[in-house]
């Protein structure tokens, strides 16, 4: 049984009390702050049928109450009002993350940066799958009398180097042959293309110049894993730590999750720009106990999206961190996007 408005306004206000003073909501402070008239006694009685919906609890018996899991559910699918991010702070957002706009992986580790920072929370980012990138370029540059770095650069920005070492004096000229030959095997494959049994046609089909080539082929094929793999930047992760509701928790099995980027992947499932919130047991993690964890998607193109997610107690500021994380989420975006179309006109016109 869904609670009348009345009810659904005093649970709102027993949320909202709740997130910004974390002390239980007594019903004569309530009665204060509800916009409508009506007695302690009404208040008194509207909270108790709200705790026997489980939607309010009690921590002490003359306490006033805090919302349970359940109640912060209900406040989120149907009470929350959305927050607009003020400008001042939209333009500080934009201005870091263009600072970092230069390839994927630093935009990203930017984004959760700047987002730990104003949530208090623990930030995530997970850059794009390049498996649906394809090699834009490749590019050989001396580093040394016998070093060689590999600079290879995807569809998608992002931008992988390995250093490697040859058996030869490496001139200017040389590299730039190299490069010429490798770019004509390679530019313009998928990246998940270049596995190990195409690197040995490859190798073959070079003839005794592979052996001129082995170090620049298998820097090139592990450049080319890494850009395929989806990396993961979590920042943060000491703020969960500094929360009191979090003082109980096994803080190594905290850290030990955010590690495990398969565990932590689990969690990066947003289907939208619109933040997907789990409260608490629904992350269905013994470890995460007490936390909610909010996802939201970015998106490029429909080939080049990730996640943004931001891992904080359940008794969080909700319309205000989502806010923030739909905004620098749809800012990641842009950028990404203006990288990418940046980068397939520079190619065109080389």
């Amino acid at each position: 049984m869904e609670p009348t408005q009345r009810k659904m306004k005093i649970l709102e206000a027993v949320v909202e009390a709740y997130i910004r003073t974390g002390e239980p909501v007594g019903s004569k402070a309530l009665c204060e702050g509800l916009g409508f008239s009506v007695s302690s006694a009404t208040v008194r009685n509207d909270m108790a049928e709200l705790a026997s919906l489980g939607l309010l609890e009690q921590t002490h018996t003359s306490s006033g109450r805090i919302p349970t899991e359940l109640g912060y559910r209900m406040y989120v699918d149907k009470l929350m009002k959305a927050e607009i991010l003020p400008k001042s702070i939209q333009n500080s957002i934009n201005d870091i993350l263009y600072l970092s706009s230069d390839e994927p992986g630093h935009l990203l580790g930017s984004a959760a940066e700047v987002l730990s920072k104003m949530t208090g929370c623990a930030a995530v980012a997970a850059a794009p799958s390049g498996e649906n990138a394809v090699i834009r370029h490749i590019t050989f540059v001396r580093t040394g009398a016998y070093t060689m770095m590999t600079v290879l650069v995807t569809s998608f920005g992002t931008v992988k180097t390995k250093l490697f070492r040859c058996d030869y004096l490496v001139t200017k000229e040389l590299a730039e042959k190299i490069g010429a030959t490798i770019n004509e095997k390679f530019a313009g494959l998928p990246v998940n293309g270049i596995t190990p049994a195409f690197m040995q046609s490859t190798a073959a089909s070079l003839g005794d110049v592979s052996m001129l080539m082995s170090g620049a082929l298998v820097s090139v094929y592990d450049a080319a894993k890494e850009a395929a793999a989806a990396g993961v930047s979590i920042k943060g992760q000491s703020n969960l730590f500094l929360m009191p509701e979090l003082a109980s928790a096994d803080g190594k099995k905290v850290l030990e999750l955010l590690e495990h980027s398969g565990e932590l992947s689990k969690l990066l499932d947003a289907k939208g720009a619109n933040a997907s919130i789990i409260i608490g047991s629904e992350i269905n993690n013994p470890a995460l106990s007490g936390l909610s964890v909010i996802v939201c998607s970015y998106s490029a193109n429909e080939n080049c999206s990730g996640t943004l997610a931001l891992i904080g107690p359940v008794r969080m500021n909700y319309p205000k961190i989502v806010s923030a994380l739909e905004y620098t989420a749809s800012s990641v975006g842009g950028f990404l996007k203006q990288l990418i179309e940046g980068d397939v006109q520079t190619a065109e016109s080389v």
